[in-house]
């Protein structure tokens, strides 16, 4: 088959296909209609010509390297399409940050707002920040951020457990399934 190997270089998706495979000696063939079997080179490069397919180094390291006998311009279009698919499921963390003097008020706006980032689907990391004094006395001073888990229990679970982290006490917050 014919492809146009500078296009995909420039897009960064590129392997050695047909003629520039530098391997010699047995490889081991795997594809669609193609039983796993390790063979020589030549004789790979003759299945592939048979079916009229392509045939990809996917990886030269192993002791008897792996090709593929595909459509290489299908492969590449297949391997673009699930990458964007994949960027297009992360969604980003979202960060609630807390003070041990928060008043009541306050705690409940930040609960709403944490609780329409965990309906969108998005992670939510809350962090209690302590400064000077307030570290002395850690455990007393976690209460607010209890409260706000008490406050998500109907609509978030814990994802992990509490940390501290130097002068920051952190919990992660995902949608209850």
């Amino acid at each position: 088959m014919r492809y146009n190997k500078n296009n995909n270089r420039q897009k960064g998706i590129w392997y050695p296909v047909n003629d520039e495979i530098k391997i010699s000696g047995n490889v081991r063939v795997v594809g669609e209609g193609v039983d796993s079997k390790v063979v020589s080179i030549a004789e790979a490069r003759s299945m592939a010509i048979d079916m009229g397919l392509d045939l990809i180094e996917i990886n030269g390291n192993l002791e008897t390297p792996i090709l593929r006998i595909a459509n290489y311009e299908k492969m590449v279009y297949e391997m673009k399409r699930s990458a964007k698919k994949n960027k297009q499921n992360n969604k980003p963390l979202k960060e609630i940050q807390l003070s041990v003097n928060i008043g009541r008020h306050d705690l409940e706006t930040k609960a709403k707002h944490a609780k329409s980032f965990l309906e969108d689907g998005h992670k939510v990391k809350v962090v209690l920040k302590m400064r000077g004094r307030e570290m002395a006395r850690r455990e007393e001073n976690k209460k607010p951020i209890l409260e706000f888990i008490v406050m998500l229990e109907d609509v978030a679970s814990i994802d992990g457990t509490l940390r501290d982290e130097g002068n920051k006490t952190t919990v992660y917050l995902k949608k209850k399934n």
